[in-house]
């Protein structure tokens, strides 16, 4: 009967990639968002110099400058010294600026961490072949409780109780008809688990996708204010608001692409490992099987 199977020597170096990919995106967002937002001192290059002194006459006293109101002279965006402050955070910043086309980039994301959770969960060796299946199946060919080992694989959806039962199933017409069937069956679980894994890769090619279309809409929005005013100058913030769309875009279909892939490939060699593990232990099981009938066949004969 199968034996418990243990983990590969590439599983470590697997999880260390993991860990480094998901910490890449998050290490990026929080740079974004803790950008500094005090005002930014740039006193020294608004102060206008100081005057030169008159050697020839002698400087008469300068009346006092009246105070003025405070309140008076701050405008919105600005210190009472006149420096610039900036109004909003960098997260904030950085998720207007993406505009509509970086909202669809981040839904693919928080798809994408949906998606890699619950493959997470469903891709598992103890999820294909329980342990508490392969003690019954073991207790039950050892008993020669047949009809008790197949209603056990009928009640389980797993994947080796799918394989054992079809096995079970053809083994009348043969054992190797029955693990032709359950080739078959293999093929066909694989091909679901495969289905189900190629929407990693289908976001990892649409996400650098989107943030190209928003490279391209953002650099022809630039460009169209350059080109549609004559004789007045161009709004520098309109401007720059339409070549951070460009790039953020991009940034951000990036940092969606690259995890996209890599978990894609995780998860198409995991279904291979899982797979082929799993093939192994439904084989031993109609293996046993056999072998449990032909003995029960011959008592049975000597009996009568």
């Amino acid at each position: 009967m199968p034996t418990p199977i243990s983990s590969p020597r590439g599983r470590r170096l697997s999880r260390v990639l993991l860990a480094t990919l998901l910490a890449m995106p998050l290490c990026c967002v929080g740079t974004i968002g803790l950008m500094p937002t005090a005002a930014i001192a740039q006193e020294d290059a608004m102060l206008p110099p100081a005057p030169e002194p008159d050697n020839g006459a002698t400087p008469e006293a300068a009346p006092e400058p009246e105070p003025e109101p405070a309140a008076a002279a701050s405008t919105p965006g600005e210190t009472t010294t006149g420096s610039p402050v900036r109004t909003k955070s960098g997260l904030q910043w950085f998720i207007e600026s993406s505009g509509i086309i970086g909202g669809l980039i981040i839904i693919l994301s928080i798809t994408l961490v949906a998606m890699i959770i619950r493959l997470f969960l469903e891709f598992r060796l103890k999820e294909a072949v329980p342990p508490q299946l392969v003690d019954l199946l073991d207790n039950a060919i050892r008993e020669k409780k047949f009809q008790e080992a197949y209603d056990a694989c009928r009640e389980d959806n797993s994947f080796l109780a799918r394989l054992v039962r079809t096995g079970v199933a053809n083994m009348p017409n043969g054992r190797t008809e029955a693990k032709e069937a359950m080739n078959a069956t293999a093929e066909e679980i694989v091909v679901d688990m495969e289905s189900k894994n190629s929407y990693l890769g289908t976001i990892g090619t649409i996400a650098p996708m989107l943030g190209l279309l928003g490279t391209v809409l953002g650099m022809i929005l630039a460009f169209q204010d350059l080109a549609t005013v004559e004789g007045v100058q161009v709004d520098p913030t309109k401007l720059a608001g339409n070549i951070s769309l460009a790039l953020v875009t991009t940034f951000e279909g990036l940092i969606v692409s690259v995890p996209a892939i890599f978990f894609f490939a995780f998860f198409r060699n995991r279904i291979v490992f899982i797979a082929t593990e799993t093939t192994k232990i439904a084989d031993r099981t109609i293996n046993a099987f056999w072998q449990a009938a032909k003995q029960q066949q011959g008592v049975t004969r000597t009996a009568t």
